[in-house]
Formats: C-alpha cells, sequence, structure tokens
C-alpha cells in the first residue's frame, strides 16, 4: 500500500496535477486543494464572474502570468531526486528542506492575501479565492512550524481600472501556478518521503 501511495504521488507530480486526496496525509492539503479549486474556478470562467467580467477587454489567456520576482518557491519545494534519476530540473544539489519549503510557501500566501485583500474593485468575486488563501495560511500556523522573516511586499495596483485588470490577470494566472506548486509540494511533505 505505501508503495502505491508513494507511486500516486510521483506520477501526480509528473503529471502537473495535486496529488490525488487519499494519498495525502498532510493536515493541509484539503486547503490547499480548495485553494486550487478556487483559483482554476476563475480562470476557466476567464474572469466572467457572478458580478463583473474581471477582464472585460482583453484576452487573459493571451498574457504571461505574473510570478513573485523574491520566493523560491518551486525550486526548494522540489522533491529529492533518487541518485539513479536525472532530470533538467534537478539542479539542487542539496536536500529537500521542510522549513525552507513552508516558509517561501507562506512567503507566497502573504504576498497574495495581501495583494488580493488590496484589489477593491471586486472584492465580491474574489472572495473565494482570498478566503481559501487565508484557510490555507491559517491551517499552516496552526500544523507547521512558523516562519520567521520579513516578506517584501510587491506591489502591482496602479490605480488605472484596466491596467489594475490586467495586473489582476497576470498576478491570478501566477497564483494558480504556484497553487498547483503547493500542492505538490504539500503532498510531498505529507507522504514523508523527505524524511528517509
Amino acid at each position: 500500500m505505501k508503495i502505491c501511495a508513494v507511486f500516486c504521488v510521483f506520477v501526480a507530480l509528473a503529471l502537473g496535477s495535486p496529488v490525488p486526496p487519499n494519498t495525502q496525509q498532510c493536515e493541509c492539503s484539503a486547503a490547499a486543494r480548495s485553494l486550487l479549486s478556487s483559483l482554476s474556478h476563475i480562470m476557466q470562467k476567464e474572469g466572467k464572474m457572478k458580478h463583473r467580467d474581471l477582464f472585460a477587454g482583453f484576452n487573459c489567456t493571451d498574457l504571461e502570468a505574473q510570478m513573485i520576482p523574491h520566493t523560491l518557491t518551486a525550486s526548494v519545494c522540489q522533491p529529492r531526486a533518487s541518485d539513479d534519476v536525472t532530470s533538467c530540473s534537478s539542479h539542487r544539489s542539496s536536500s529537500f528542506s521542510e522549513t525552507e519549503c513552508l516558509t517561501n510557501i507562506r512567503a507566497d500566501l502573504r504576498y497574495y492575501h495581501v495583494m488580493l485583500n488590496s484589489y477593491k474593485p471586486s472584492e465580491t468575486d474574489l472572495s473565494p479565492v482570498k478566503t481559501a488563501t487565508k484557510a490555507l495560511m491559517d491551517c499552516l500556523d496552526e500544523n507547521c512550524e512558523a516562519a520567521d522573516g520579513e516578506f517584501p511586499q510587491w506591489l502591482v495596483w496602479s490605480g488605472s481600472s484596466f491596467d489594475d485588470r490586467l495586473s489582476l490577470c497576470k498576478a491570478l494566472k501566477g497564483f494558480h501556478i504556484r497553487a498547483i506548486t503547493v500542492n505538490r509540494a504539500l503532498g510531498y511533505i505529507g507522504s514523508g518521503e523527505h524524511r528517509k
């Protein structure tokens, strides 16, 4: 059974999907899946929400994702590669650090939490993502070691409605990508493979 669970985790990582719920033991996996689901909902609807079209006047799918420049979540949360397997992404020579990974995840969540709460034009349409972000932050604070340090803020709002909606689209696309990484990382941490 243990081999099957580990195999499912690695298959999910390779396919770019969240780890299946029955293989996750991390207590925050449900909160991470909820966040990914909320972000996926907005991206699948292309911003056409109940109260307004968040991306009116442009095609969000044509824009690049805007990632946070001051965190290293994608690299520090990468599962440790086995000795006989190499890939182009296994450039890290150090072993996996759960603390470093969780610190970077928290930095991402804090940034997006502040960013989403500062976007005033469409508070209602973003509330599921804001709620899910806060729930994951709370879960990590309750169930994992606390992260120390200052996390710089990266401001994206210019004041122009059109420019702000462009920035929102890019930021949500980046957050969606990061939520996939967070789901993978928490699945890996929950599997316990890094402790072997």
